[in-house]
């Protein structure tokens, strides 16, 4: 059995570590550092999300939901660019631009969670498939791949905050996922999973920490790397104090009750599958 095998570790960036060209081509050196990082979980590009609820939520002209639109197809295409637009990628992009353009424009949008659902899950598709590209352009080599997480992350119907089946999930890891392990470094989507009817589901604002933790859950890794912007867990919101200081060590309990009582470094859900599984977060 190899070293990375062994030490399987997941990693996951969030939207601010994704949000362009600059910021993936960083991730990427951080995982190409590490052999031990097969299974990379992303965000959606910083402001997407924000920018989808807006088209989910709100009542919109057709020049206001177009400009929204736009505003994606703008971040999403600066990324490409930087990219050099490899014919591959851009095709599946700009498809992928179409079909939410074609989900923002249903009537039934503002009133449909499961619509919501699906069109939340545009920004981390993306994202992922951008992230892979970046991997290889900056390894000069073709050592990722981007897998559709959806296959891999099976849920309930709950539209908008969805329960995993975390059997189901394991079985597909096991099928589908592990095997690639083996070649590549597989970049997936966070936040989203799919039904037992191949709907598209979420698992609610702030979901891609813990469906990070379900993915190492299913695939037995050794530790899950949360990676943020922020340096570190403090005794407070360092936006809202100066008085708030960094905690240099924290205990798994000590960071489970934080969670769940409300601070914003972790998802209260995401340390359960690490209990269950033993993995190190």
């Amino acid at each position: 059995m190899s070293n990375w095998s062994e030490s399987l570790t997941v990693a996951k960036f969030g939207g601010t570590s994704v949000a362009n060209f600059e910021a993936m081509s960083r991730c990427a050196r951080i995982i190409l550092a590490n052999p031990s990082i097969r299974l990379v979980v992303v965000s959606a590009s910083a402001g997407i999300t924000n920018l989808l609820v807006k088209l989910g939520n709100e009542k919109l002209s057709g020049n206001e939901r177009e400009s929204v639109l736009q505003q994606i197809r703008n971040i999403e295409n600066a990324i490409l660019n930087d990219l050099g637009r490899p014919k591959q990628l851009e095709t599946t992009i700009e498809l992928l631009l179409e079909q939410l353009a074609e989900v923002a424009a249903q009537p039934d949008l503002i009133s449909s969670n499961k619509l919501k659902d699906e069109l939340l899950s545009f920004g981390e598709r993306m994202s992922s498939q951008l992230f892979a590209e970046v991997m290889n352009q900056v390894a000069e080599n073709s050592v990722a791949v981007s897998f559709e997480g959806r296959q891999l992350l099976k849920t309930d119907s709950t539209f908008g905050k969805a329960e995993p089946q975390v059997e189901l999930t394991k079985n597909q890891a096991e099928k589908l996922l592990n095997p690639l392990l083996q070649e590549k470094v597989v970049v997936t989507q966070g936040f989203i999973g799919s039904d037992n009817f191949d709907n598209t589901t979420t698992l609610g604002r702030g979901g891609s920490d813990y469906s990070a933790a379900l993915f190492a859950e299913a695939v037995s890794a050794f530790a899950l790397q949360i990676w943020t912007d922020v340096p570190g867990i403090y005794t407070t919101d360092p936006r809202i104090t100066s008085q708030a200081r960094p905690i240099s060590e924290i205990s798994f309990n000590e960071a489970a009750e934080m969670a769940t009582f409300g601070a914003k470094i972790l998802h209260p859900a995401t340390l359960i599958p690490a209990i269950r599984s033993g993995s190190k977060v």
